[in-house]
C-alpha cells in the first residue's frame, strides 16, 4: 500500500474534505466547517468488545476508477487496542455528489472468533453526534401496504420528545437536519417492515446504527484472508434544504450507487405472465397452453409494432427448472428463432427464472444436494414449479448461487439473454450447518437468522457476479408479496419488480370468485392504473425506474392513453394480451413512446411534482428538469377521474423549444414565462405534455 496525501478531497455541493478523525475514526466536513466525525464501529471478538480505532494514520491504496465514475479510497491500519486485528474503510465518492457509500472490513493477522458472550449481535456499525440536527426523519421503503398489495414508501417524522427519551427506527434510511444543513444516513440491506436486522438508536444527542440479529453467527472464524465485512452504508452532508437532500440523494442512487447501471435505463418493458394469467381465469385453460413459439412470435411482431423495447417470456420456457434449458416441447428450435426475431427488431431478451428451485431430475440438483435447504427436522417438500415437473428448493447463500449464477451468463452467452426475472425468493427458509451461515455449533434458530441476513447480500452478490461478465445485464427481483428482502442492497446492483396484479379479494377482505381466481386489478380499465401509479411516492427517494410495473394496453383510447400517460412517469412496464390490441391501439402506442423516447432520460432524472390526489381530479405529474444545460425538459401529465375541462400552472419554466401535447390539451406560455395547461375530458383518461429532448 501506498500513502498519499492526508485527506481525500472530492467535490461536493460545496467543496468538502473526508479524512481520519483523531477525536472518531474520519471526519466529513464541508468547506464551511459543518462536520459529522463518525465513531469507529464496535465488534466483540473472542468474548470481548472491540472499538476500532486506528493505531495511527491509516495506509492508504491507489484510489482506483470505477466504470460508474465513482472513485474508490480504501484505508487500512491496526486496531489500537489489539494489533492482530487491522480494520479497512472503503470509501465511493463521486464529483458534485454529497452522498458517500462506504463499508468495512475487520481482518484478523493470526485466527480468533467473533462472539456472542449476552447471546445476540455485538455490532455498531457507525455513531455520530446529532445535537445540531434536531429535525429528524425516518423513511421506509420495506412497507407492504394492504390496501395496494404493494410495498411503499412512509416518511415518519422522529419527534424530539421521542429523541429525548430515546427511539430505535428500522429505517433504512434517516434524515437529518436544521435550517441550513441536512445530514443522510442509510444501510444496504433488505427485509419487510417491522423485520429489524439492524436499526437505529437515536436520542436527542447521537445516532447508532447496529445489529439486531443474524449479523454473524457466535464462533465465526476471523483468519488471514477471511475478514468479516458489514454491509455498506451511506452518509450524506450538505448546506442546503430538505428538498435538496432528496434530490441529491436521488441522483446518487440513480448515477453513482451501482456500479453497472443498466438496470438504471428507461426501457420499454413486455412480461408474458398477464396473458397466461387470463388464459387460466377467464378460459380456464392451463398457464401454459400458449407458451410455445408460434404464440411468442406473434407477440414478439405486436411489442414491436408498440414501441416495445425488452421482451420477457414468464414462467414456462425452460425444460426443468435449475438447468435453464429450452423446452423441447413447446420450443423445439431452442429460442433461436425468438432470439433472432427479437434481434431482428432491436429488442432485448428476457427470461423467467425462480433462482433457488431446481428440478427432482435436474443436472442441477445432482450436482448440489449438500445444497438443497432445510429447516427443521429435513428439506422442504418438493412441489411442481407452474405446471411443469416436480422441484425442490436450494441455499442461495450456498455455493449454489454462484451455479446459478454462471447459467444466467451462460444464458447469455447462448441466446443473448440481458434480462432475467427473478421470483419466490422469500427471505427466511435455511437452517442447514455447511451452507456458510453458520455450524454446528450453533443452533438451527441462529443459523436460521443468519441465513435470513445474508440472503438480500447473496442476492447483490450474484448480480455482481453476473455482470462482471455480462455488464449491460439486468437481474429484476419480484417483490410483489411480502416476506421479501426489500432494501437498499438489492437496489445498488439492479431493480425490482414491484406490483404484480396489485390488490386480490383478501385484500379487502371479499371471498375469491366463483371460478376461484382471486385477482381484482387485472381487468381492462384504468382500476389497475390507479393502484399502480400510488406507489410513485417512491420516487422522491428512488428513482421509479427502478421498479418496475406494467400497465394494461387492452382497446379503448381513454384507457391506452391513461396506461401510456402512467407508465412513463417511470414504471416502464406494459402486459396484457398484445395480440388482441387493434391496430390504431398498437400505433398509438407506437407513436406516444417514440416521442416518449426523445425525452425519456430527461424525465428518469427529473425530481418529481405531484398535484391532487392519485384517482381525484385533478391529478399532475410534473417530471421536468429543473437544472443542467436546458432545464424545463421532461414531461407533464394530466389524469382525470370524471369528464370536464381542467387547469393546471406549471410549476417551473418548460423547455418551449420542442412541445407535443395530446389531443384536448393546450399549452399556454405567458410575458413571464409560466406555462398554463387548460385539458378537456371527455371521460376519465390522461393528457401528455413532452418539453423538449435529450441532449
Amino acid at each position: 500500500m501506498t500513502s498519499p496525501s492526508p485527506t481525500v478531497c472530492h467535490a461536493l455541493t460545496s467543496t468538502g474534505t473526508i479524512h481520519p478523525a483523531p477525536d472518531g475514526l474520519w471526519r466529513y466536513q464541508l468547506a464551511d466547517g459543518t462536520e459529522l466525525v463518525l465513531s469507529p464501529p464496535c465488534f466483540e471478538v473472542d468474548g470481548r468488545d472491540r472499538q476500532a480505532f486506528w493505531a495511527g494514520e491509516p495506509q492508504r491504496a491507489e484510489p482506483r476508477t470505477l466504470s460508474n465514475g465513482c472513485i474508490e479510497h480504501r484505508w487500512r491500519a491496526p486496531l489500537r487496542d489489539d494489533p492482530k486485528l487491522e480494520l479497512e474503510l472503503v470509501l465511493r465518492v463521486a464529483d458534485n455528489d454529497p452522498v458517500v457509500r462506504f463499508h468495512y472490513r475487520l481482518h484478523a493477522l493470526s485466527p480468533q472468533r467473533l462472539t456472542k458472550r449476552c447471546g445476540e449481535d455485538r455490532l455498531e456499525l457507525l455513531s455520530f453526534s446529532t445535537t445540531k440536527l434536531t429535525n429528524r426523519v425516518e423513511i421506509r421503503l420495506t412497507e407492504f401496504d394492504e390496501m395496494i398489495h404493494s410495498y411503499s414508501l412512509t416518511e415518519d417524522l422522529i419527534t424530539s420528545a421521542e429523541a429525548e427519551i430515546g427511539t430505535d427506527r428500522m429505517g433504512p434510511i434517516i434524515t437529518l437536519g436544521n435550517d441550513t444543513t441536512q445530514a443522510l444516513v442509510g444501510y444496504e440491506h433488505g427485509s419487510t417492515h417491522p423485520d429489524r436486522f439492524l436499526q437505529y438508536d437515536i436520542s436527542a444527542e447521537s445516532l447508532c446504527l447496529r445489529t439486531v440479529k443474524g449479523s454473524y453467527w457466535d464462533g465465526q472464524e476471523l483468519a488471514p484472508g477471511q475478514p468479516y465485512t458489514t454491509p455498506w452504508m451511506q452518509l450524506a452532508l450538505l448546506n442546503g434544504s430538505r428538498d435538496d437532500l432528496a434530490h441529491h440523494y436521488r441522483r446518487f442512487v440513480l448515477e453513482h450507487q451501482a456500479v453497472c447501471p443498466a438496470a438504471r435505463e428507461p426501457w420499454i418493458f413486455y412480461n408474458t405472465w398477464n396473458y397466461q394469467e387470463r388464459r387460466k381465469h377467464w378460459h380456464q385453460d392451463a398457464y401454459l397452453s400458449e407458451m410455445n413459439l408460434d404464440r411468442m412470435l406473434a407477440e414478439i411482431d405486436a411489442a414491436a409494432a408498440m414501441g416495445i423495447e425488452v421482451f420477457v417470456i414468464d414462467t414456462g420456457w425452460y425444460e426443468k427448472t435449475g438447468d435453464w434449458i429450452p423446452s423441447n416441447q413447446r420450443f423445439p428450435d431452442g429460442l433461436t428463432e425468438v432470439r433472432q426475431r427479437i434481434e431482428d427488431y432491436g429488442m432485448r431478451l428476457g427470461l423467467w427464472f425462480a433462482p433457488g428451485t431446481v428440478a427432482m431430475s435436474s443436472r442441477a440438483l445432482a450436482k448440489h444436494e449438500d445444497c438443497i435447504r432445510h429447516r427443521g427436522d429435513g428439506p422442504y417438500q418438493s412441489w411442481p414449479v407452474w405446471e411443469t415437473e416436480d422441484s425442490i428448493s436450494c441455499c442461495l447463500v450456498s455455493r449454489y448461487g454462484a451455479s446459478f449464477a454462471d447459467d444466467l451468463i451462460r444464458l447469455h452467452r447462448e441466446l443473448g439473454v440481458t434480462y432475467f426475472k427473478w421470483d419466490a425468493i422469500d427471505q427466511y427458509g435455511c437452517d442447514q450447518p455447511d451452507h456458510g451461515h453458520g455450524s454446528t455449533n450453533n443452533d438451527a434458530h441462529e443459523r436460521s437468522l443468519c441465513y435470513a441476513f445474508q440472503q438480500p447480500l447473496a442476492l447483490a452478490a450474484i448480480v455482481e457476479r453476473v455482470q462482471a461478465s455480462v455488464p449491460e445485464a439486468i437481474c429484476d427481483f419480484d417483490i410483489t408479496e411480502p416476506g421479501r428482502s426489500v432494501g437498499l442492497a438489492f437496489l445498488a446492483h439492479s431493480k425490482y419488480f414491484l406490483i404484480n396484479n396489485g390488490p386480490y379479494f383478501h385484500n379487502y377482505d371479499n371471498p375469491h370468485g366463483a371460478d376461484g381466481n382471486s385477482n381484482v386489478f387485472f381487468f381492462p380499465g384504468q382500476a389497475r392504473a390507479r393502484i399502480c401509479r400510488s406507489t410513485l411516492a417512491m420516487d422522491r427517494w428512488i428513482p421509479s425506474v427502478l421498479f418496475l410495473t406494467h400497465y394494461l394496453p387492452d382497446d379503448g383510447a381513454c384507457n391506452q392513453m391513461t396506461a401510456i400517460a402512467s407508465l412513463i412517469l417511470g414504471h416502464n412496464g406494459i402486459w396484457g394480451d398484445l395480440c388482441a390490441v387493434s391496430a390504431p391501439g398498437r400505433q398509438l402506442f407506437a407513436s406516444v413512446l417514440t416521442r416518449y423516447k426523445q425525452v425519456r432520460h430527461a424525465i428518469t432524472r427529473a425530481d418529481p411534482v405531484r398535484r391532487g390526489r392519485v384517482g381525484g381530479d385533478i391529478e399532475v405529474h410534473e417530471k421536468l428538469e429543473r437544472s443542467g444545460s436546458q432545464p424545463g425538459r421532461g414531461a407533464v401529465v394530466l389524469f382525470a377521474a370524471h369528464p370536464g375541462t381542467y387547469t393546471h400552472t406549471i410549476s417551473t419554466p418548460i423547455d418551449t423549444g420542442d412541445l407535443w401535447t395530446s389531443d384536448g390539451l393546450k399549452v399556454t406560455v405567458d410575458a413571464t414565462g409560466h406555462a398554463h395547461c387548460t385539458a378537456q375530458f371527455t371521460e376519465a383518461g390522461a393528457h401528455i405534455l413532452f418539453c423538449g429532448r435529450d441532449d
